[in-house]
């Protein structure tokens, strides 16, 4: 019965993505639909450009669909484009692109902006995406995600991808808003924004949030014995949040400043530590103040420049049965502050030369661990970056557009890098081909060179910077004013990977460059958009990932298959989101496999928006399927299950 309920509810996306309804008006001109409607992005040239002309895959997620949809974080947005999986270990969640989900990776490999605003923090070169992440997700206007190597532009880190996370501004709230969700697990959130364009041109948005959550009992068959609570872990993923965001604008000035601190338990006895102890737990936390200056030169340059100050900490309580009972604290806190500044012009009619400089210095970059027998590392790291890049847009003539570019990026604690980045597009009428080759480095950092706990991983001393090639070809076909199909192929090969590995001598873990990768694969991917208010979009991707011994790679899905549908109801005054998703199984450690996936996500929302109030009821996971995901080095667990199905309702007031 289930089975066929799932049948219905796949038929019906694929009747909802199609568009089969009679009321279909008439289209938009072509023309308008190609050049004037398709969505603008910043992220893969750093000034604003329309997508189809843009050098690189880059999908757009907007405010309207985030709403409509019910995401309740940036990792639900992220998994709905094509290439992309992420993995919940019940403490963090990591970003797959392509193929590529490396455990131990805390999200180094791709880079993570808020409005062009670099997050990754000093120390471990991650950031958190669910939620953790800097900003609330009812504050984002735009998400952009490039996919591919970025650092012909952005430096390291711009590895596999990077997500620019465009917020709202003054003028998109027009007032005060309070939101107030509640779900499952006592999951509860609050929020309070306020916005506003004022008459003498200032604009002004500031909004907080407050997020908690008891979480629910997990079980974990691994620890299934009376003193181990039976392998029962209460209220396995309690974690809370607050989080901060100001954004200030006047004449060529921009100021912003954000703030987050996420609390979470880990459940999972990970690093071998107590099974079903509340004491162990992390918390993380990061904030930023940063000035810009953007104005039009005489002659029609761009100028613009940014001054900016990061902060970021860590925290991490770990109960061990030593015997006695002792608490290991794991600290590390990071201070930097830097200088951007970038020039482009249009030249000889046909030529976009855009250029830049990029200082970062780090003033405190401190690892501590220690529990009451005293410290195993006190580290202390300090590091200058340079950058310097230069880029062309050539075009060529009517059908023939080129981009070239090149970075070259100065460390002080690793070796100097250049990256190139080349690409070839020819538009005619409906189709856009796209021809892209580029470079990524990601320089080692300071946890992976330094970090030694005294017990189960050794600081690795010197590392060489990772190293990245990647060929894609894009097609794009505008098949008519609603439906818009994308292919790419694409091929990578990664050289000096840094993994853990287990030294035989002593056997401690530590990085090293030792992974050489490569990774293959195609997606597909229809958008449709109806006059009618259906939209949607239907893509699939396939990936395949090993290494140079062609083994394949742990945690990655060769198969993806994923639908998304928005339906007006009741007389157009309710919207419906849905959400289907299917996934491989994914390679464990111990060489076998999680069970392939069926997903579905529902929510439905007022489309009474303008009206000063927002309702809105989700249901994640809709059948309560289970379903896991591989476990890492530091897990007993070779698999973790994940959440089954979840509820949330929302309430927006404007006013």
């Amino acid at each position: 019965m289930v089975t066929y309920i799932k049948s219905i509810v796949a038929l019906f996306f694929i009747i909802a993505i199609t568009g089969i309804h009679q009321s279909v008006s008439a289209e938009l001109e072509l023309d308008d639909l190609l050049f004037g409607e398709m969505p603008s992005v910043f992220t893969a040239s750093k000034y604003e450009q329309k997508i189809s002309d843009a050098p690189a895959r880059v999908s757009v997620i907007t405010a309207d669909e985030i709403r409509k949809y019910g995401y309740r974080h940036l990792t639900e947005a992220l998994q709905s484009m094509p290439g992309i999986q992420a993995t919940y270990d019940h403490t963090y969640t990591y970003l797959g692109i392509r193929g590529v989900n490396i455990p131990g990776d805390f999200n180094s490999r791709v880079l993570i902006l808020i409005d062009g605003h670099r997050l990754n923090d000093n120390i471990y070169d991650g950031a958190l995406i669910d939620q953790g992440n800097q900003v609330n997700i009812d504050m984002i206007k735009q998400i952009e995600m490039l996919r591919g190597p970025a650092s012909s532009l952005y430096g390291s880190s711009a590895f596999l991808g990077v997500v620019n996370i465009i917020t709202k501004d003054g003028r998109d709230l027009n007032g005060a808003q309070i939101s107030i969700e509640t779900g499952s697990e006592s999951s509860n959130k609050a929020r309070l924004s306020y916005g506003k364009q004022y008459n003498n041109g200032m604009e002004v948005l500031i909004s907080v949030t407050n997020f908690e959550s008891d979480g629910t009992d997990h079980y974990f068959a691994e620890f299934d014995d009376p003193a181990t609570n039976n392998g029962v872990a209460e209220n396995a993923d309690d974690s809370s949040s607050d989080k901060a965001l100001v954004k200030i604008s006047y004449g060529d000035f921009t100021f912003s400043s954000s703030y987050a601190e996420y609390t979470k338990k880990i459940p999972t006895a990970a690093y071998e530590t107590i099974f079903n102890d509340n004491g162990t737990f992390t918390t993380e936390g990061n904030s930023y103040f940063d000035l810009r200056y953007n104005t039009l030169l005489d002659g029609g340059a761009d100028f613009s420049t940014a001054v900016y100050y990061d902060r970021y900490w860590y925290y991490g309580e770990y109960m061990y049965d030593y015997p006695p009972v002792t608490v290991y604290y794991d600290e590390a806190i990071g201070h930097w502050w830097g200088l951007e500044t970038q020039f482009s012009k249009v030249v000889l009619d046909s030529h976009r030369i855009t250029a830049g400089f990029e200082y970062r210095d780090t003033t405190k970059a401190r690892q501590y661990a220690y529990d009451i027998w005293g410290p195993y590392i006190d580290e202390h790291t300090q590091q200058t970056i340079y950058g310097m890049f230069i880029q062309d847009e050539w075009k060529y003539n009517e059908n023939w557009t080129f981009n070239l570019g090149v970075r070259y990026d100065d460390y002080s604690e690793s070796e100097s890098s250049v990256n190139p980045r080349i690409a070839a597009i020819w538009q005619e009428d409906k189709t856009i081909l796209k021809m892209l080759y580029g470079q990524a480095f990601r320089a080692p950092n300071a946890y992976e060179l330094y970090y030694d706990d005294g017990f189960l991983q050794k600081a690795a001393g010197t590392l060489k910077p990772e190293t990245i090639e990647s060929a894609e070809f894009i097609w794009e076909q505008q098949l008519n004013a609603s439906y818009r199909l994308i292919g790419s192929i694409y091929h990578i090969h990664v050289d000096d990977m840094l993994v853990l590995v287990t030294d035989p001598l002593d056997g401690f873990e530590l990085f090293a460059n030792r992974e050489e990768i490569k990774s293959e694969g195609a997606e597909l991917e229809l958008i449709v958009n109806l006059e009618n208010g259906w939209s949607g979009a239907l893509n699939y991707s396939y990936q395949s990932s090993k290494d140079i011994n062609d083994v394949e790679l742990v945690n990655h899905a060769s198969n993806m298959f994923k639908l998304n549908a928005i339906s007006p109801l009741i007389a157009d005054s309710f919207v419906l989101g849905m959400e289907l998703k299917y996934e491989d199984g994914r390679k464990t450690f111990a060489g076998t496999y999680t069970d392939s996936v069926i997903l579905s996500n529902l929510t439905i929302s007022n489309n009474l928006v303008d009206d000063g109030y927002s309702l809105s009821l989700g249901i994640y996971n809709l059948f309560d399927e289970e379903y896991s995901h591989p476990g890492f080095q530091e897990h007993i667990q070779n698999e973790l299950a994940q959440k089954g199905r979840t509820f949330r309702l929302k309430y927006i007031l404007q006013f």
